[in-house]
């Protein structure tokens, strides 16, 4: 006992960095939008572990537009308020930090770094449906799970970053019959499960094109009959996961008895105890994945059904759209300051949206902070790309970004931080930074972490 005791102390100080990102993602879970105290302090934690490590390598071509990006922010929040931390960049601030302390990795606690958040995922992903259960059966009705995040739509995208984490985890790995590939394999149909619990139309749409991410960059170097198979596979573990979830939804929320949904909830447990069982069975009878993918036609048809509303609330988010659009030229270079579109739309003739947010993040950025930090978040999307990232990363990189633009996962700290932990890679492409420099660039944003809690201490 004490020999393993040891053992995991070793490795917890072997990978310290690694861990000290994964308790940043476990506490950014719960702060939502996020809220000046935590991330300041969060970050300041997060500057002394990186201030102590030495190898930085880094892509600064994404590095200096996301510090170009807050500083934009900063210029806006000043506009508006007359200081720097009554805006975004207080809170965004950690992203560069982030992202610089990935840079300090070694490709082993990467993987790490991945496994875990996939694994905390999942713990998302039980929670939620645990939730949902016990509210049907105790309040006789329930409605769309909400989760740590707070909102269906964000434990929605924050589920399919998950998902799309764990897809792209080593094969090899997931092929050996180790303890951390049996896990992560019961992994998957909770997040399936959960995701459909959810209802998020946005989220089933940015995880549809991924998957079509996936299936064009498998072209090359297989036949179309290997990647046919290969996506009937793939439709097939989506459809049995995705449809536990929409009949366990409809017998808590749609039926006068909720208790019922005990039974699939069961069911949805032998679903997770079974999952390598029924991947094994596809992958021996691929005739089988292809009538079970045909199935998911239905699936998809029944979660329409479901939320006959969705189509209403996407045309909301266009009118939503269109009233930013008005706002987008009217301070071009810092824009109308973080937080104000709200009031002027409260104010104007149009429709009064009651959100704090335009359901498109680069729309939103740019009405808000100015063209600059929108042509920031433009470049950095690019660069990414440019890269040519692996093909699960470049998949859910892309299901984020079009989920940003109808929501606002960015602004979800979690979710942010998920897909920089997940899909990132600052390393590739990346330049050396002497030890002086890392270290000086640390130091300073602790002393802005620092003056960002000092003021909002001393200003309420």
């Amino acid at each position: 006992m004490i020999r393993t005791i040891e053992r995991g102390m070793d490795f917890l100080t072997d990978h310290y960095l690694a861990v000290c990102l994964f308790i940043a993602l476990f506490i950014l879970t719960w702060a939502g939008v996020g809220d000046i105290p935590t991330v300041s302090v969060l970050g300041m934690i997060l500057c002394l572990a990186g201030f102590a490590r030495q190898a930085v390598l880094v892509d600064l071509w994404i590095l200096f537009p996301l510090i170009l990006y807050n500083l934009a922010g900063m210029v806006s929040s000043y506009a508006a308020y007359r200081n720097i931390t009554d805006g975004y960049a207080s809170l965004h601030l950690v992203y560069p930090v982030i992202y610089l302390l990935m840079a300090c990795l070694e490709e082993e606690e990467v993987r790490l770094l991945r496994r875990l958040c996939v694994v905390w995922a999942g713990v998302v992903a039980a929670a939620g449906i645990g939730s949902f259960v016990s509210r049907a059966v105790l309040q006789g009705s329930a409605g769309r799970m909400e989760g740590f995040p707070g909102n269906p739509n964000a434990t929605g995208i924050f589920l399919v970053l998950g998902w799309f984490a764990l897809m792209g985890c080593d094969e090899e790995e997931e092929e050996k019959e180790s303890v951390p590939s049996l896990i992560l394999s019961c992994v998957e149909p909770l997040l399936l499960i959960a995701l459909a619990l959810t209802l998020s139309m946005g989220s089933f749409t940015a995880m549809a094109v991924g998957i079509l991410v996936v299936l064009t960059g498998k072209r090359k170097g297989s036949s179309g009959r290997e990647i046919f198979r290969y996506a009937c596979r793939l439709l097939s573990g989506a459809s049995l996961g995705v449809g536990t979830g929409v009949l366990l939804y409809l017998a808590a929320a749609r039926t006068s008895v909720a208790w019922i949904c005990l039974p699939l909830l069961v069911y949805g447990l032998a679903v997770v105890l079974c999952w390598n069982k029924y991947k094994r069975f596809l992958k021996e009878y691929p005739w089988m994945a292809v009538i079970i993918s045909v199935c998911g036609l239905m699936v998809a048809a029944a979660v329409i059904a479901v939320r006959p509303g969705s189509v209403a609330t996407f045309t909301e988010r266009l009118e939503m759209m269109r009233n930013g659009l008005g706002y987008l030229v009217m301070h071009p270079l810092t824009g109308v300051g973080p937080y104000q579109w709200r009031i002027l739309n409260l104010h104007d003739s149009d429709k009064y949206f009651n959100t704090w947010h335009i359901h498109n993040v680069l729309l939103h950025v740019g009405v808000e902070q100015g063209w600059i930090a929108m042509g920031t978040l433009l470049f950095m999307a690019a660069r990414f790309f440019g890269k040519k990232p692996e093909l699960w990363k470049k998949a859910g990189f892309m299901a984020f970004c079009i989920h940003n633009m109808m929501d606002t996962s960015f602004f979800y700290m979690s979710i942010m931080a998920l897909m920089m932990m997940t899909a990132g890679n600052p390393r590739k492409g990346g330049r050396r930074m002497i030890n002086a420099g890392s270290r000086a660039a640390f130091g300073i944003f602790a002393v802005m972490f620092a003056y960002h809690l000092y003021f909002y201490i001393t200003h309420g």
